[in-house]
């Protein structure tokens, strides 16, 4: 009987700013492997780049340290849903996952759907397959797809941004010009009623 080989894959986790949709922070490893221990190395990265109000994590990373490290070490909101949910609150370890328990703000925890998009733009947009064979060029090819992802963003979101200032101008412009523009169609309705 021979035994079959556990296939190792590229693992990449991501830290997202969720307003902008940019990833601010990454770590790869060769998996099948635990995503708890990605969370620390992810999150002080991404703490680095841009404060972290309010960390969202599914319930992979359910861990009273996770917890500590957003609440006590950086002094943000923790939503990390607690895994089992049907073991009661009493037998449930550590303050924060008890607190996980009792209830959390779904609204803010769906936004972690945001972070799956990341994903899935960069999958359609630069292919789900990693072309490279050694370790270090997988590595390599993953940081410039997450780059040129990061890229295409800023300049999607300068766009929107441009835009909207545009846009913003013309009907400041046209709410002051559209009066008169009205007024004069109206004078000449009437004239023209005068004369029939």
């Amino acid at each position: 009987m021979t035994r079959t080989r556990t296939r190792r894959f590229l693992k990449l986790t991501i830290g997202t700013e969720l307003r902008t949709q940019l990833v601010t922070a990454i770590k790869l490893r060769r998996g099948p492997a635990n995503d708890n221990r990605d969370f620390e190395p992810v999150v002080r990265k991404g703490h680095s780049v841009k404060p972290i109000r309010v960390g969202i994590g599914d319930k992979g990373y359910d861990d009273e340290d996770n917890h500590e490290l957003l609440r006590d070490e950086l002094g943000a909101m923790s939503i990390i849903p607690a895994r089992y949910q049907d073991v009661p609150i009493w037998r449930t370890r550590g303050r924060y996952r008890k607190e996980m328990k009792r209830g959390y703000s779904k609204k803010v925890y769906h936004q972690r759907s945001k972070d799956e998009t990341v994903f899935s733009v960069v999958k359609r947009t630069m292919g789900d397959e990693v072309r490279s064979v050694g370790v270090k060029a997988q590595n390599n090819e993953m940081r410039l797809k997450i780059i040129a992802y990061n890229a295409a963003r800023i300049v999607s979101l300068a766009y929107s941004l441009a835009r909207g200032f545009l846009l913003s101008r013309f009907l400041d412009r046209l709410k002051y010009e559209y009066p008169r523009y009205i007024h004069a169609a109206i004078q000449r309705r009437n004239e023209l009623d005068l004369t029939r």
